[in-house]
């Protein structure tokens, strides 16, 4: 059952991929993917806007980046294997996303110490490289035995937004139907709420 702190998580790839203004009216969070590739400059003059909007921002897998921009938002990709529990040292109040794909994922972003944990694919999608998908019973199995907030992703959208009720969750992330989510969502969580 969705919880009533639902949680949205857009996933970008690019500072101007969105419209502050929408992601703010929906509520959405965002994760910036490979921070790395945006220019340093940029990136500060995003992260201000977004705070001007009271709109969180991730950056994923680099501490330096997070530094820089002196935020608490930490993202840690499915593949990256690095421990970052002493952030939590450094900075209490430090916030850490992680992605998984199984149990033994599930396992290490627990070590890393994840607060909440994305797991995907829930939906099949389009992306003919991607095989596979969970579907709301294995998600709920895998999920079943783990206290952790969980986050849904992967071939959400306006069709299938519903099946997420069936899901013990604390929110979904999308990485492609962002735009049109701003029309189902709100109303859906209105409902069900």
């Amino acid at each position: 059952m969705i919880k009533k702190n639902f949680k949205l998580f857009f996933f970008i790839e690019k500072l101007n991929e969105l419209n502050l203004d929408y992601v703010k009216k929906i509520g959405a969070i965002l994760i910036l993917r490979n921070p790395e590739k945006v220019d340093l400059e940029d990136l500060k003059k995003f992260n201000k806007r977004c705070i001007g909007k009271k709109i969180t921002l991730f950056v994923q897998n680099s501490v330096k980046i997070l530094f820089l921009l002196r935020t608490n938002n930490f993202y840690i990709s499915a593949y990256n294997k690095n421990q970052f529990k002493q952030l939590r040292k450094i900075n209490r109040k430090v916030k850490i996303i992680g992605s998984a794909h199984n149990i033994p994922e599930i396992y290490e972003k627990l070590m890393q110490g994840c607060d909440y944990i994305i797991l995907s694919r829930i939906f099949k999608t389009s992306n003919k490289f991607k095989k596979g998908f969970l579907g709301t019973t294995k998600f709920n199995l895998l999920t079943k035995n783990f206290s952790n907030k969980f986050v849904a992703l992967g071939g959400i959208n306006e069709k299938n937004f519903r099946s997420l009720n069936l899901l013990n969750i604390y929110g979904c992330a999308i990485s492609g139907d962002k735009k049109k989510a701003g029309k189902y969502m709100p109303a859906f969580l209105k409902n069900n709420f």
